[in-house]
């Protein structure tokens, strides 16, 4: 057991918190990182309501560890972010993240119901807002991170302002981090905790395809790019961090997102792929529990 004050807010025993990437989290990796004494995330993105509300209930036959969801206003689902946390409110999971909007309302209603609330933030600014607005928890994401981005600043130079700026409130630390030294590390800068997706996505219980999975083993420390181009539900120009295909021609490579188990070997193949820059540590696709384990192995 390593204990911070964001495991003890949110109830765990490990600094490790799997972040909550819409389309490849869903209630096996979430029980899973759980089981492990992390804390699990579900990922709204692309859930209707009720399927949202079936996968929490999912994940409550799994464990009945903590775990969290992650509700992201641009990418919420066909009935809209409204009533993705008409759910969660209504189903009380320990954790609810957001990312990518203004969250005073929602932090409030979160509150009400008794689910500790973290906001991801990419800059020294968006972090006091998020404090402002009640967070529990900061999220300070580098712009090493993969799938969507938010600010420009590495996580080296971002985490220590962040924490200054919003003490005493914990902040975890996002982008990049994949291995038991980069956890180890952004404890020891101050960070309460590290937000780890790429690593995730690379592991057995993960809804990514396995083409997918098999793509970021592949890559290496310089396989990555941030681009500024087209991603379902943001608005053009929003940034992200992907491995992109091998053909530069395939009119797929214009879409980002990461390929699920349910798409074709085509597809998976062909589109952008979410990674952040510490992609080059994953060697191998893993139990989520087995991930944990390792992330942990320097705490």
């Amino acid at each position: 057991m390593r204990k911070t004050p964001a495991t003890v807010l949110c109830g765990v025993d490990l600094p490790v918190f799997q972040a909550g990437m819409g389309g490849v989290a869903g209630p096996q990796l979430a029980a899973a990182v759980s089981e492990a004494g992390g804390l699990g995330h579900l990922g709204g993105i692309r859930l209707a309501a009720a399927d949202l509300r079936d996968r929490i209930r999912a994940t409550r036959e799994l464990t009945d560890r903590p775990f969290g969801v992650n509700l992201v206003p641009p990418g919420g689902g066909p009935d809209g972010f409204e009533a993705q946390l008409d759910v969660v409110v209504a189903e009380r999971p320990a954790v609810l993240s957001l990312f990518w909007g203004e969250f005073a309302g929602v932090v409030a209603r979160a509150r009400a119901a008794g689910i500790v609330t973290m906001i991801q933030t990419g800059s020294v600014v968006e972090a006091e807002r998020a404090a402002g607005a009640g967070a529990d928890i900061v999220i300070a994401q580098g712009i090493e991170a993969g799938g969507h981005v938010r600010g420009v600043t590495g996580l080296m130079d971002l985490l220590p302002a962040v924490i200054r700026a919003v003490a005493p409130i914990p902040v975890l630390a996002a982008g990049g981090i994949a291995d038991a030294a980069a956890v180890a590390a952004a404890l020891q800068m101050g960070a309460a905790g590290a937000w780890v997706g790429t690593r995730f996505v690379a592991s057995d219980e993960s809804l990514a395809h396995d083409i997918y999975k098999q793509r970021l083993v592949d890559a290496g420390p310089d396989d990555t790019r941030y681009e500024k181009y087209y991603s379902f539900g943001w608005g053009i120009g929003a940034p992200y961090r992907i491995v992109p295909p091998k053909s530069r021609w395939n009119p797929r490579g214009l879409i980002a997102g990461g390929p699920r188990r349910v798409d074709s070997g085509a597809w998976a193949r062909g589109i952008k792929a979410y990674a952040g820059q510490g992609v080059g540590c994953i060697e191998s696709v893993l139990p989520a529990g087995k991930i944990v384990e390792a992330l942990s192995a320097r705490l």
